[in-house]
């Protein structure tokens, strides 16, 4: 049975007696983010390196042939400390390759082949984010819930299992934005896989939770209506533990791409604040839910004062420094609920859910007062910077009609003096309900 991994630190071992192949990985490792590598050229100064201190080390990097352990000895004994293992070899047999896979490692890979150094430092970077995708099991079998269970967790996943398609949906009801793939039976009490994975995917689209079926009983017909109701990919058992992992890593790796895509399509790349694109899309459905509900919205425009003379003075380089802290400043102050947009140039936008009209302007003299009291350093001169800014909590007809309204409001404010915040007046029609949210 494959072992169980506990949860290490952020270091790779690699363990190869040859100094260029040794040195080539380790920087090429040492490059990825929070890794650090450490580097042995044989079974003792592996062993050295353990007794240091094993829990510090998520995964071993160990080449099968050394000159203290010709015969892949090093492979079990590291195995035998918890860490899991990517095998270096100039080639495998079969019998050595059923042998490597029956004692619980990742992959094995061809060191001799160049571009295989990049597969590896690609695994090791894969392992690494694993900590933080989550992965549910769902199987009425005990033995087969535990089985992959402990092959996925020697790809470093977070792991919850369910024995039923009932139990599977409340984990996701619980604890739905930490899991983005599930594994599910097909032939389960009370709910079959495809079942479960119409009732998920009325919640979870293709690009949010991946779903890969699977059968003991596979046939073209069960795997197409399987996909058809939603799943993303589709394993027959008995499976190759290799196909197994491509299977899974190439999903997630997927739908990490696609978030990553619509990640940098929704923010702005200077702040990290969100974007008008994302505006458009999740503060218009904050508008018509804030109309049916009869709840109050507040949007809060605001603008730079002079901020022209910041470029002219000190550069492009020195705004962009400026607005950097000033979005850091704002995503302080503002709530959770809140969606704060750099709305272009120096001005931001923030709409606020929930708020009547006292504490949409209270919210707003905060981020100005915020903004006031802040002091940029640039070429070692220090200069300061006020926010005029513009409120309105009258819903309208859209969220357009809104931000045309505050725009109208923050020409107010730059109008009559700058550094202050000016509201437009409460329709009197709502004003009673406005005060009352």
């Amino acid at each position: 049975m494959p072992q169980i991994y506990r949860e290490t630190g952020h270091h790779v071992l690699v363990v190869e007696d040859s100094r260029s192949v040794a040195g080539l990985l380790a920087n090429k490792i040492a490059e990825l983010p929070d890794l650090q590598v450490r580097v042995a050229g044989s079974l003792a100064q592996a062993k050295a390196a353990l007794e240091e201190g094993a829990e510090q080390f998520f995964l071993a990097v160990l080449d099968l042939n050394l000159p203290d352990a010709p015969d892949g000895e090093v492979v079990p004994w590291v195995l035998d400390q918890g860490i899991p293992v990517l095998v270096l070899t100039a080639g495998v047999s079969d019998d050595e390759r059923d042998r490597l896979i029956d004692l619980g490692i990742i992959d094995y890979i061809n060191k001799d082949n160049l571009s295989e150094i990049d597969h590896v430092v690609r695994s090791v970077e894969r392992i690494h984010r694993n900590r933080n995708i989550g992965v549910l099991v769902v199987d009425d079998s005990t033995s087969a819930r535990a089985y992959l269970m402990a092959l996925l967790h020697r790809y470093g996943y977070r792991l919850l299992e369910a024995k039923d398609g009932q139990s599977a949906l409340k984990l996701l009801e619980e604890r739905g934005d930490q899991i983005h793939l599930m594994l599910c039976d097909q032939h389960m009490p009370g709910m079959d896989g495809i079942t479960l994975i119409t009732r998920v995917r009325q919640h979870y689209c293709r690009t949010r939770l991946c779903i890969i079926g699977m059968s003991n009983h596979g046939s073209g017909i069960l795997s197409a209506r399987q996909l058809k109701a939603g799943a993303n990919d589709f394993i027959t058992r008995p499976f190759l533990e290799e196909e197994f992992f491509v299977r899974v890593n190439q999903n997630v790796a997927l739908i990490e791409l696609i978030q990553e895509m619509e990640n940098a399509a929704n923010h702005d790349p200077l702040t990290s604040l969100f974007n008008r694109r994302y505006l458009a899309d999740a503060g218009q459905m904050l508008h018509e839910a804030a109309r049916r509900g009869g709840r109050g919205l507040g949007v809060i425009l605001m603008d730079l004062d002079f901020f022209k003379h910041i470029n002219d003075r000190f550069g492009h380089f020195g705004g962009d420094e400026v607005l950097t802290q000033v979005a850091k400043a704002l995503k302080a102050r503002a709530r959770a609920s809140d969606i704060l947009v750099r709305y272009g140039g120096e001005e931001f936008c923030l709409v606020a859910q929930d708020v009547d009209h006292k504490a949409a302007i209270a919210l707003a003299e905060t981020l100005r007062q915020a903004v006031a009291s802040m002091e940029f350093c640039l070429d070692s001169e220090c200069v300061k910077l006020t926010l005029s800014v513009g409120v309105t909590t009258r819903l309208g007809s859209s969220l357009e009609q809104m931000l045309h309204e505050a725009d109208n409001a923050l020409y107010q404010a730059k109008e009559s003096g700058r550094n202050r915040v000016v509201a437009t007046p409460v329709a009197e029609s709502n004003s009673g309900a406005q005060e009352r949210n």
